[in-house]
């Protein structure tokens, strides 16, 4: 199931349907929580509520368009000066404005039974909820820039993975090219569908399992080509992949970095195994290689750019929800990344 990104109830065009939700539900607690008096019925009780909502509504958009601007540019004093006037304003201004709902109504209703917002104390929730508008806009507004500088940073992190991907790319049409020249014109169509889903096909934060799984067999497919039977390679799939969605282009990290660093030692022969399974709501990609311990270079846990751009782009995504171990023994390389899909 695809995680809901709820800030995005706070950006343009949904903030719009939010503060309408907001203010509908807020008119209905009146009604279904507040005692009113037996004969405030039918468009009377109407009435009044639409006025009590008011009476909190006003004040939290003259406070959020009119005055926090001001607080938000630094110019202090002059914020100040207009909160304080908003506040004067309002309580001297705000009955009359719910007076002429009334009349309104009253107008179109035949309504007789009407308060006079005049004689009400009004003080105490005009101030109140100048106060909550500002801390309920200050905190949206800080989950907003939060999730922007998010998808910026996962922006950045992608710009780097796509050329990444497509040096290693063209590294195996040239190892597929040596090794099965007769076949090239197929391969190179494979490879092509490769590329148009790593960049064409990814756009989304998160993309079906189903595809991401369709893609790495694919990849795995082509190294089997050019590897021929050398290579002992094998690729296991677990679980129903159906509904299920994941960040696009993390677990093909652990797959290239398999097949890039394997080796063997003489007389072993070398292998790449990977398995991919979904139980619950748990995904686990456990992928093994073979190394040659004395001639092989020192892998290293953190990895090259593949495996620094796979736990950034983890960090700011499955943050808390997922867990990347790696480990070097004397005749493999494992990584196991398990992610819990929300």
């Amino acid at each position: 199931m695809k995680r809901f990104d709820w800030t995005r109830l706070f950006t343009r065009p949904y903030k719009v349907y939010t503060q309408a939700g907001f203010w509908i539900v807020v008119y209905f607690l009146y009604i279904l929580l507040k005692e009113y008096p037996s004969r405030m019925t039918g468009a009377t009780l109407a009435c009044l509520v639409l006025q009590e909502t008011l009476e909190l509504m006003v004040p939290c958009y003259t406070q959020n368009l009119l005055v926090l601007p001001f607080f938000k540019r630094r110019a202090w004093y002059v914020g100040a000066a207009a909160y304080f006037g908003q506040l004067v304003l309002l309580i001297t201004i705000l009955p009359y404005i719910l007076n002429a709902v009334g009349w309104v109504f009253g107008g179109l209703f035949h309504i007789t039974d009407l308060v006079d917002w005049r004689q009400e104390h009004i003080a105490f929730s005009v101030v109140a909820f100048t106060v909550v508008a500002t801390f309920v806009r200050i905190g949206s507004d800080r989950l907003v820039l939060d999730r922007e500088r998010r998808e910026n940073e996962l922006r950045h992190l992608k710009a780097q993975l796509n050329p990444h991907f497509l040096f290693n790319t063209l590294n195996n049409l040239y190892g597929l090219s040596v090794a099965e020249s007769k076949r090239l014109p197929g391969l190179m169509l494979q490879l092509s569908d490769l590329l148009r889903y790593s960049l064409y096909e990814t756009g989304q934060a998160y993309v079906a399992l189903e595809k991401e799984a369709e893609y790495i067999r694919n990849y795995v497919e082509l190294e089997r080509i050019r590897l021929s039977e050398a290579t002992d390679i094998w690729l296991e799939t677990e679980g129903d992949f159906t509904d299920a969605f994941v960040a696009p282009l993390l677990l093909i990290v652990l797959v290239e970095n398999g097949f890039k660093h394997f080796s063997a030692s003489p007389g072993q022969r070398a292998f790449v195994h990977i398995r991919l399974s979904l139980a619950g709501e748990w995904l686990r990609l456990h992928a093994a290689n073979s190394v040659d311990d004395a001639a092989a270079a020192p892998i290293r846990a953190s990895g090259g750019l593949g495996l620094r751009n796979l736990r950034q782009r983890l960090d700011l995504i499955y943050e808390d929800q997922y867990s990347l171990t790696t480990r070097r023994l004397p005749d493999r390389f494992e990584a196991d990344l398990q992610i819990k899909l929300t």
